[in-house]
């Protein structure tokens, strides 16, 4: 039996905040950067906003963000070594356009 799934992502298009992992947010496991999965929940609600993967240096980036509204940013470890590893209330920024965030995230590719 195949399961098919479909993710809808609700982007504000009006809006250009943002939540980056950068500097000292970078997903890191044992001190290292890693890639793993990062879940996006709107903090008040606990609606899953959106689903990502950090890439293999750390960093990631969600996009589209409410800028009215704290979220729940997770990460798991999909080896169960290591317990989630989460942070609660976090604001979106919103000093970069659009434009800037996607210029930012190719540098770290």
């Amino acid at each position: 039996m195949a399961v098919i799934t479909k993710v809808v992502t609700r982007l504000n298009t009006d809006g250009k905040s943002y939540i980056a992992g950068s500097g000292d947010g970078i997903v890191t496991v044992l001190g290292k950067p890693a890639s793993r999965k990062i879940w996006l929940l709107n903090a008040q609600t606990m609606v899953v906003e959106q689903v990502i993967t950090s890439l293999k240096n750390g960093h990631y980036l969600f996009s589209g963000l409410n800028p009215n509204s704290e979220y729940l940013v997770m990460v798991r470890d999909y080896k169960r070594e290591l317990e989630p590893f989460a942070w609660d209330y976090v604001t979106p920024a919103n000093d970069l356009t659009i434009d800037e965030q996607q210029a930012l995230w190719q540098t770290w590719q």
